[in-house]
């Protein structure tokens, strides 16, 4: 039903996509697709949680075999960037949808904020760890929030890189290079 779903929202957009077209789509009726969705807001939420909880389980596999804070910072962006590069419809599903689909009535409720959360710290949770047990000294960013700005550069790298080949004008750096580059500025965690 969530293939279903997807397949929909990416051919018609989120203001023409309905429990009907779904249900069509997905092969069952109106009736079946209510058994597990109550609302289009419930079936889109999951559809978008799915996609997260996926990519924050495969973030969190990646940074558990870092052994420096640099590794670590470099793992979430390097597995943010591989899993959405290739896909960059799951990318904007993900990022981007909330921005897109809020005119559209969508809404998420706090019970299913509540579920988003623990998601963010099987992201950003292993690499902070890292980060403060190998950090000395005052004066230093806090270990979540170095996370968080590398989760934010690999989102923006996605950004970019979907802005501009959507115009049929790639990016000059591969996404290597530009991941590369990114986990060298974020190494100097592990030298201060």
């Amino acid at each position: 039903m969530l293939d279903a779903a997807r397949k929909v929202l990416l051919k018609s957009g989120v203001a023409a996509m309905t429990l009907e077209a779904v249900a069509s789509e997905a092969g069952i009726s109106k009736t079946g697709l209510y058994y597990y969705f109550s609302s289009k807001d419930a079936l889109v939420f999951e559809l978008v949680f799915s996609t997260l909880e996926g990519h924050a389980q495969a973030v969190q596999s990646a940074v558990a075999t870092a052994e420096t804070g640099g590794e670590a910072l470099g793992a979430i962006m390097r597995e943010t960037v591989h899993a959405y590069a290739p896909k960059m419809d799951d990318f904007r599903l993900a990022f981007m949808f909330g921005q897109v689909a809020g005119s559209a009535g969508v809404q998420w409720s706090p019970d299913q904020f509540a579920r988003i959360r623990p998601l963010n710290a099987m992201i950003f949770g292993g690499a902070a760890a890292l980060i403060e047990k190998r950090q000395t000294g005052g004066g230093k960013i806090e270990p979540r929030l170095l996370a968080f700005l590398a989760y934010l550069s690999a989102l923006g790298l996605l950004t970019m890189k979907g802005m501009v080949e959507a115009q049929g004008d790639p990016l000059i750096y591969s996404d290597e290079r530009l991941i590369d580059g990114f986990t060298q500025l974020f190494a100097a965690v592990d030298r201060s």
